[in-house]
């Protein structure tokens, strides 16, 4: 499948990424998960702003965390498609909620185990791993995951 250029195209990829919830099927081109990434960015910091000015702390931050687990379910998707670009299993998905999970668990119940700076040191690595994965060119031509998306 081979994706038009312009902002029409940039719109079909960001429209694929968020109605493809459930779509672990097929491959993924980099530019997709980089709309992505601004589109999220972009809408994080308009609907972080506007709930932190109209809202109180409390709702605001329900809110936030509502919205941060809108946005990352699409990625479990949009990265099991990336992996399938580069020829890997989607099994290599499950460094995200590795990466999610020590997140927030690093600073209190890790903080016994691990001093902070080891914590923060894997967290690192767990993050600069998910996007060297997100961004690594994929195989071109066709491969066991469907045709190139180039």
């Amino acid at each position: 499948m081979t994706y038009p250029s312009g902002t029409k195209a940039e719109l079909a990829l960001l429209r694929r990424t968020i109605y493809g919830v459930a779509d672990f099927n097929g491959r993924s081109r980099r530019t997709e998960v980089l709309l992505y990434h601004f589109a999220i960015a972009l809408v994080g910091v308009m609907l972080g702003f506007t709930a932190g000015v109209a809202l109180q702390g409390t709702l605001a931050s329900f809110l936030m965390a509502v919205l941060q687990i809108a946005v990352i379910l699409p990625m479990f998707a949009l990265f099991a498609r990336r992996l399938h670009d580069q020829n890997r299993s989607a099994w290599w998905v499950l460094i995200m909620p590795a990466g999610f999970g020590w997140n927030m668990m690093r600073h209190d119940l890790l903080a016994t185990v691990f001093p902070p700076r080891w914590a923060d040191i894997i967290y690192v690595c767990l993050v600069i791993a998910m996007l060297l994965l997100l961004y690594w060119p994929g195989t071109h031509g066709p491969n066991r995951f469907g045709p190139d998306p180039r």
